[in-house]
């Protein structure tokens, strides 16, 4: 493992969605990592305005993809709604199927067997649904990051 990875992978474990650390925002700033996973880094440390920077300055499905987490998260819903369908399909969704369907919800999995990202969305905008929606946004954000980890991205 490359210094860079490991020190993005102990960023990783220190970052908590739901207990921003504003001391870690300079160790992620100049972590040696791939700006997707700076993206992630930000995003999953409650740093919603730089994630959007890396995220919009990335391009791409991968920039895409983080992009429309952020906004997710914002939340602005259509505009992730948008992001998402620049993005299109990801390494990641196969995972998310099945962890869809093994939470009960065969409805987020689309014809084909795809992750529904879209109908994702619209659940996870119910406040109602955040009981379940949560948890498998925690899954997606990790999981992305955990590909852009192992790619080096």
């Amino acid at each position: 493992m490359s210094v860079a990875t490991a020190e993005a992978r102990a960023l990783a474990a220190q970052v908590q969605p739901d207990r921003p650390q504003p001391e870690l925002t300079e160790r992620i700033a100049a972590c040696r990592c791939g700006e997707g996973v700076r993206a992630g880094l930000y995003l999953l440390n409650g740093d919603w305005e730089r994630a959007h920077a890396v995220a919009q300055s990335m391009g791409g499905p991968l920039g895409a993809h983080w992009h429309a987490l952020v906004h997710r998260h914002e939340p602005d819903y259509a505009n992730a709604k948008y992001w998402l369908r620049r993005a299109g399909q990801s390494p990641i969704h196969a995972s998310l199927a099945e962890a869809a369907r093994a939470a009960g919800k065969d409805a987020l999995v689309a014809p084909g067997g795809t992750w529904d990202a879209l109908r994702f969305t619209d659940c996870y905008a119910d406040p109602a649904q955040s009981g379940w929606t949560r948890p498998l946004d925690a899954l997606e954000l990790r999981a992305l990051l955990e590909h852009c980890l192992a790619a080096g991205l």
